[in-house]
């Protein structure tokens, strides 16, 4: 008969030790979830949705519980930590807080090709050359596709003009149903470069962002930037994905979110065997600003927008030169002027 290993035996007996034998809240965390509650201002409507949303929160405080044991064993390259998405399912989680549409992503046919002569360097930070604004949160709204969208070209604006501007993300989820975005519920980011190429884009200070979809309010006196086009990585492809974001600036691409460990990720190098690396297979947009190493492991920088409390400080390190992880190569591109 097949014995299991002394750490395998711990694991297991320490999970079955974090099994809940009833429903009620552990009052041992009574404290941390009040500390929880106060840190991230929730509010919740009555004595019977916060004990829903504690119950929750205990579950994902056990996963992590796990999770962090079996890192410190070297199971897996990363930590994930508690943050404010603690106390959602991962139901609630996917249908709001991701908001790319894989199927509705146009066919791409301005496709990137490697300028001759320029090699990308072996690993690089925009945001170290001021080309990558403030992380925002999207909360309960689908409009990734338009943080991403404009992450990239923030930074494009910033080499063609020297000024680094943080522009509207509402201006885009109001604004760009024509080109085929959906507001709160979903679109992509070529699809907004198309909007922006036919009316440009007004700031975050002059059209703040609410989370939720409203009334187009786009005023063309305040219009900062405009592209002509963009230009998309060919499909899959890291070394292409590393040449442009290493020569040209950040980009925009789309992944696999759909999982707990994602969420609640805290440091190291994002890997997890459950992400869908196929063409279809991602829901959410984000930006890559650089790539790097870090023990032994290759990784993109990549900012989110789900707030300074997610991750490390509102980025995630996610594996690179690991069969295209998570699809981050698939739908990847930046905007361009002429």
């Amino acid at each position: 008969m097949k014995t299991m290993c002394p750490a395998t035996i711990f694991l297991v007996t320490l999970f079955s030790l974090l099994i809940p034998t009833h429903s009620a809240p552990d009052p041992t965390l009574d404290t941390h979830w009040q500390l929880w509650v106060k840190t991230h201002q929730k509010n919740y409507k009555d004595a019977e949705e916060e004990r829903a949303r504690r119950t929750i929160w205990e579950e994902t405080l056990k996963f992590i519980t796990v999770h962090n044991l079996e890192h410190s064993l070297g199971l897996h390259t990363y930590e994930v930590g508690m943050n404010h998405l603690g106390d959602m399912t991962m139901e609630e989680f996917t249908a709001t807080m991701s908001g790319f549409q894989a199927s509705d992503d146009p066919v791409p046919n301005v496709m990137y090709v490697s300028q001759e002569g320029v090699s990308p360097p072996e690993a690089i930070d925009w945001r170290k050359k001021n080309y990558v604004t403030e992380v925002m949160d999207q909360g309960d709204c689908q409009s990734c596709y338009a943080f991403s969208a404009l992450g990239a070209l923030e930074g494009q604006w910033k080499k063609k003009s020297g000024k680094l501007v943080s522009l509207s993300a509402q201006n885009l989820v109001d604004c760009s149903q024509n080109e085929g975005n959906n507001g709160c519920n979903r679109g992509t980011m070529v699809n907004s470069y198309e909007y922006i190429k036919h009316h440009g884009v007004n700031t975050n200070i002059s059209y703040p962002y609410e989370g939720r979809e409203g009334r187009c309010r786009f005023n063309a006196n305040n219009v900062v930037a405009r592209c002509s086009g963009y230009v998309a990585i060919p499909i899959g492809s890291e070394e292409k994905l590393k040449q442009a974001v290493g020569t040209i600036g950040p980009v925009a691409v789309a992944i696999d979110s759909n999982h707990l460990e994602f969420r609640q990720y805290k440091k190291g190098v994002y890997t997890n065997k459950k992400c869908d690396d196929t063409y279809l297979g991602q829901d959410h947009a984000v930006l890559v600003v650089g790539y790097g190493r870090e023990d032994g492991e290759d990784y993109w920088l990549v900012k989110n927008s789900h707030g300074i409390d997610f991750g490390d400080k509102g980025y995630i390190k996610m594996r690179r030169n690991h069969h295209n992880h998570c699809g981050i190569a698939n739908h990847a591109s930046y905007p361009i002027f002429s």
